[in-house]
């Protein structure tokens, strides 16, 4: 057996110390992590139609690239004269560990209706382009969903519009963004599918944009 001796001044410092342990409080520091970023936003709800969704993408110095493919193509949709096919621009592709497919607000199939506030209705696949690379740093796209309900089919055109590098370079020079064209024969998969099957077809994407 081991026996321990305190006098009173050594027994009064422990019992004190154990005290003042018992009441302190741990103390727990929180705050923001510098690397922390928002990516993206869903922004305009309540003032866009229940079919369109507004995505705000937020692209730093540092961050990895928007990544997708778009290309135009032909969407069937309810109109004033009944069922019309209207010419669109799609999203074709989400490039794997880009921005856009890391979000999970894009999908293949998305149409774009705008790009930060301006219609692309009635802009070639080139100009939709440009207009990208010059807001690449605060995307706002408004995209009506590859599932909207509304619409009945969405069928890729079959003379898609190449992105050519001379119609975008001067705006890939004042952004710093880069925009590579073609890709292999195995790298595209079927993208709209028809409910007709025998109208569902294949279309290569003429390039991809990386900003």
């Amino acid at each position: 057996m081991l026996l321990f001796y305190f006098d009173e001044n050594q027994l009064s410092s422990l019992i004190h110390s154990s005290s003042d342990k018992n009441n302190l409080s741990p103390q727990r520091n929180i705050e923001i992590q510098p690397d922390f970023r928002l990516v993206s936003s869903i922004i305009d709800v309540e003032i866009l139609p229940v079919t369109y969704r507004r995505v705000k993408l937020h692209r730093y110095k540092e961050s990895k690239p928007l990544g997708f493919y778009i290309r135009d193509g032909v969407a069937i949709k309810y109109g004033s004269n009944g069922v019309e096919n209207v010419p669109g621009v799609f999203i074709s592709r989400l490039l794997a560990g880009g921005l856009a497919e890391s979000t999970g607000l894009l999908s293949v199939g998305d149409e774009i209706i705008e790009v930060n506030g301006i219609e692309v209705s009635g802009k070639t696949l080139d100009q939709v382009t440009d207009m990208m690379v010059a807001n690449s740093h605060n995307l706002i796209i408004t995209v009506r969903p590859q599932n909207d309900t509304f619409n009945l089919k969405r069928t890729v055109s079959s003379t898609a519009s190449p992105i050519t590098q001379n119609n975008i370079s001067n705006s890939i020079n004042q952004s710093g963004s880069q925009i590579n064209n073609g890709m292999s024969d195995d790298d595209e998969s079927e993208l709209y599918r028809s409910h007709n099957n025998n109208n569902s077809h294949l279309q290569k994407t003429p390039s991809v944009l990386k900003l």
